[in-house]
């Protein structure tokens, strides 16, 4: 008489074939987390270098508008671009007392290394704060700066275009190029009353 077995547990072929298909998957989901982890990295550089560039122009921009305020018909200059469009100086007579001498009536803007700065005083003494890093300007990415400030007029500018071009900090993990963002906006002076 011959007792008969029953099996129980996994042999070691069921058991291998078992952690083969899990290996699989957990490479796939893996693979898959990677991705989109690169994905969302450089999303979130896209985001940062647009608003960079955007926050430049919405503070830039109501500055320029103001250029040439002169209430008291005194003769205030409108804007002195300069540095090949690198800056620009904007006057305004913004509390009525018929000069620029005061806070935020004379504000230079300059486009300096990889940042966007500005003083509002005509007190050279002072410091530039920095508006944003990482501008270049280099909207093309073939290694030159384009102008930042294109005034429509050399000796009595009416209007100034602002074009701004930010860029990552580093490459974008999936292609490997930096990401770029530019804006533009045309400043129209308010000029006299």
């Amino acid at each position: 008489m011959s007792e008969s077995r029953s099996q129980k547990g996994f042999g070691l072929i069921e058991l291998l074939v078992s952690v083969a298909i899990l290996f699989v998957v957990l490479s796939a989901l893996a693979v898959t987390l990677i991705q989109n982890a690169r994905i969302n990295r450089a999303q979130q550089m896209a985001l940062q270098v647009q608003s960079d560039a955007r926050n430049c122009l919405s503070m830039i921009v109501p500055v320029l508008r103001s250029a040439g305020w002169d209430p008291m018909n005194v003769g205030i200059p409108t804007a002195v671009v300069g540095g090949g469009g690198s800056q620009v100086q904007i006057f305004a007579d913004l509390n009525e007392d018929g000069d620029t001498d005061d806070a935020d009536e004379d504000v230079t803007i300059r486009f300096y290394g990889s940042r966007i700065e500005w003083r509002k005083t005509s007190d050279t003494s002072q410091p530039f704060v920095v508006l944003s890093e990482g501008i270049t300007n280099d909207a093309d990415g073939n290694g030159t700066a384009e102008p930042m400030f294109t005034a429509d007029s050399v000796s009595s500018p009416t209007r100034i275009t602002v074009k701004i071009t930010s860029r990552s900090p580093v490459p974008d993990p999936r292609s490997g190029n930096y990401i770029r963002y530019t804006v533009q906006s045309d400043a129209i002076f308010r000029g006299k009353v």
